[in-house]
């Protein structure tokens, strides 16, 4: 079983789980706030027992007894219909259940404190119903427990703490609700970034070359945004670097470089225009035929079709150095593999490097183009290329004999860090039939 990888997981999937749990902690709030307030007031009373003929003792004995029962009273018609009538509460608005509801009482273990509380949708009214209850409960328990037929004890519950209105609800509680979603937000995006990182099939970074067919990268090109200047400037380093690399395994001789595309999005016009650009700063000539239809050909591109077909070949060549090679319409397999060798060579005496773009079903074109002074270089897309096309075209590229010098990866993430180089040391080594690269490490 494949151990799981964590730290891709961590690299690949922060934002993703960044993002879902921002998502969670806001719908949480959201939720938060559709939610009915609730405030919450006080009010306090203390029993006192008055009695000529009891000791302290005694008279502390009875309070504690009797207070126990006191709370139950609260709910009592009389305190409901005191509520009701002191804050003029419609009965449609606020029956009697709604009040009994509303309004509780608790008596604290072993003392003689009764506490009153209300719940109401607003701080005025919870307030109001606090105090309106503890004051007809004192009433109702004054008049029930005080009687003239006996006169031992005087029992008189006094309102010691009125309720003020509170600063802030106590329901719903935002701050515990929009922590329990970024906690479930930050969960659901673990299990989609580990799922998405586990489940994923394509090539997306170095790790995954060296692990599906253990051939070095010799270019690791990072995506393009469009709003930051500066990438720009990483984009070429990124190019020049590749370019370097390809001269460091090709060898001096190296005049041709063969690049098989594993997608067809693995190389565009921007990377057709960076190669060009690199080997132009690295002091070099440079041709670039591209083989696959493509509708992103710069202005100045020629037609590769007509220069196969030999229609102004002598013109073509003669201006060849810097420009591209490309048609809106795929060339025939035929004419690649019949015509394009012969252009290769002719265009070889004009500059210093060919640059030639075909799909990975062109092998037969490959084996036509590969020779001593040939380097070849399979391009992949991070993210968008399958590992299983990558697969398939080392294996058949390996089946013809035909071994690339590595592979270049486009549209890399740009929080990948390091120079390539610094992987070769775990790639196997590839030998290179027909190339300058055959013993170079």
């Amino acid at each position: 079983m494949e151990d799981v990888p964590y730290a891709r997981i961590l690299r690949e999937g922060w934002l993703l789980v960044l993002i879902v749990a921002l998502l969670g902690a806001g719908g949480a709030y959201g939720i938060a706030k559709l939610l009915p307030e609730t405030y919450a007031s006080t009010s306090t009373l203390m029993l006192q027992v008055d009695s000529k003929e009891a000791s302290l003792f005694e008279r502390n004995q009875f309070s504690l007894a009797r207070i126990r029962s006191y709370p139950e009273l609260v709910d009592s018609p009389e305190v409901i219909a005191g509520i009701r009538s002191d804050l003029h509460l419609s009965a449609a608005d606020y029956s009697d259940r709604d009040l009994r509801k509303m309004v509780s009482a608790d008596n604290t273990t072993d003392t003689v404190l009764l506490v009153v509380r209300a719940e109401a949708p607003t701080a005025q009214l919870s307030a109001a119903i606090a105090n309106a209850a503890a004051a007809h409960l004192s009433k109702l328990i004054q008049s029930t427990e005080n009687s003239d037929a006996d006169e031992r004890y005087q029992v008189n519950l006094t309102v010691v703490l009125p309720a003020v209105e509170p600063l802030a609800p106590v329901s719903p509680q935002t701050l515990a609700i929009v922590g329990l979603g970024l906690i479930v937000g930050l969960a659901v995006g673990g299990i989609v970034a580990v799922y998405r990182t586990v489940t994923n099939r394509n090539v997306i970074t170095i790790s995954d070359v060296r692990r599906l067919v253990g051939i070095r990268v010799v270019g690791r090109i990072p995506r393009r945004r469009r709003w930051r200047r500066s990438d720009d400037e990483d984009e070429s380093v990124a190019f020049d670097e590749t370019v370097a690399n390809l001269g460091v395994l090709g060898g001096s001789d190296l005049s041709s470089v063969l690049v098989l595309t594993a997608s067809d999005d693995a190389i565009g016009q921007a990377e057709r225009s960076g190669l060009a650009a690199a080997f132009a700063a690295a002091g070099r000539t440079v041709t670039i035929l591209e083989t696959r239809a493509t509708s992103d050909a710069a202005a100045e591109t020629r037609s590769l079709a007509e220069v196969l077909d030999g229609e102004d070949v002598d013109a073509a060549v003669g201006e060849a150095a810097g420009r591209q090679f490309a048609d809106q319409l795929p060339v025939a397999a035929a004419a690649l593999q019949d015509a394009l060798p012969a252009l290769r060579s002719t265009l070889r005496a004009h500059v210093d490097v060919v640059v030639v773009v075909v799909d990975a079903a062109s092998v037969a074109v490959v084996r036509e183009l590969v020779d001593d002074a040939t380097g070849v270089v399979v391009a992949v897309r991070s993210g968008s290329t399958a590992a299983s096309a990558l697969s398939a075209l080392i294996t058949k590229l390996s089946f013809v004999d035909v071994h690339p010098l590595g592979v270049v990866i486009t549209g890399a993430a740009r929080h990948a860090s390091g120079v390539v180089t610094e992987t070769w040391r775990d790639a196997v080594p590839v030998g290179a039939a027909g190339t300058g690269a055959a013993a170079r490490p």
